[in-house]
């Protein structure tokens, strides 16, 4: 179902198996965001802390929060072949289908699958290009949850080193998902925890991205990290994923509507160029407005998609931000 605009309307949230061996007793929790939320375990900001919000959390409650987002864009996959290939969420699926053979069964809708899909193609869009010029550029997942971006920024047995930043209690979760790969390293920080960028080697350049995650963080916290970012890696580059404050509040009003319990969301920034503004070291910003436009394929999706995306894009409510740093 969609809300105005096109907007997902907010669902709660299924219960996620556990891996193949392990309980698969997680309880529903309620609250999950099917447009920008993609985990609760990824850096919201807001009274309360992070930290402090994390550690209420169970075990079972961060997992089922990261499962979210490969749902729908397994969902998107399977529906939309000719706009999406997503091998890891379907496989991450298949082996929680291993345990509940019901999970590929759940259905959040169209747009909010739509969503999930076209939020990760964009990011990984803007890495790919990013690193036609800059082939040894570090890549940071800022809040990866269960995503793992190293097959989809070069070959496996080659290419960008990925640095999956997440709470150290996200991190210990994913490891129960995924072996290590020698090309990825885990950075187990807070996102507004500077000290992750001394673990970094930007010798080759860098491009990091936040999918859905700066909305839990206030402008100001999201400012100052732009700004220490772009002080720290000249020359690099950073993606993440907005909305208007108008749809950042019809979203939180559904959550309400429905009785269900969310994180605040706080990044109501009006401006969408506004990192010019936060920090003297970006160099330039650039902002698409169409995430659709991002799909090899857009005519493939069905018709309220495109008429939803469509109205996101004459409402600026929905886009893509690329902040270039100087140097």
């Amino acid at each position: 179902a969609a809300g105005q605009r096109g907007k997902p309307v907010v669902r709660a949230v299924p219960r996620i198996p556990g891996p193949p061996g392990r309980s698969s007793a997680v309880p529903s929790r309620q609250g999950a965001h099917p447009g920008p939320r993609p985990r609760q375990g990824a850096h919201p900001g807001g009274p309360p802390s992070p930290r402090s919000r994390v550690d209420a959390m169970s075990d079972a409650d961060i997992q089922e929060t990261l499962f979210f987002p490969l749902l729908g864009r397994a969902r998107a996959a399977r529906a939309w072949p000719t706009c999406f290939q997503d091998p890891w969420s379907e496989r991450v699926i298949s082996l929680a289908a291993a345990t509940r053979p019901d999970i590929r069964g759940r259905d959040m809708g169209e747009m909010p699958a739509a969503i999930y899909a076209l939020r990760h193609l964009a990011a990984v869009t803007e890495i790919r290009r990013h690193l036609r010029t800059r082939p040894t550029a570090a890549v940071v997942d800022l809040g990866c949850g269960l995503d793992r971006l190293v097959g989809d920024v070069g070959a496996e047995d080659g290419g960008a080193s990925v640095y999956a930043l997440d709470f150290p209690e996200v991190l210990r979760l994913r490891r129960t998902w995924m072996g290590v790969h020698e090309r990825e390293r885990e950075l187990p920080f807070s996102l507004t925890d500077h000290r992750w960028m001394d673990e970094v080697d930007a010798s080759g350049g860098l491009i990091a991205v936040a999918s859905g995650v700066f909305y839990f963080l206030d402008a100001d916290r999201v400012g100052a990290l732009v700004d220490a970012m772009a002080r720290r890696f000249p020359g690099g580059r950073l993606v993440y994923d907005a909305e208007s404050p108008e749809l950042v509040a019809k979203s939180e009003q559904a959550v309400r509507d429905r009785g269900l319990d969310a994180a605040p969301m706080p990044f109501r920034e009006p401006d969408p160029y506004a990192p010019r503004s936060w920090s003297g070291a970006v160099a330039r910003v650039r902002v698409n407005f169409d995430l659709s436009s991002y799909a090899p394929d857009p005519a493939a999706l069905p018709q309220p998609v495109r008429d939803g995306f469509a109205a996101m894009k004459a409402g600026r409510d929905l886009y893509e931000v690329v902040v270039d740093f100087a140097g």
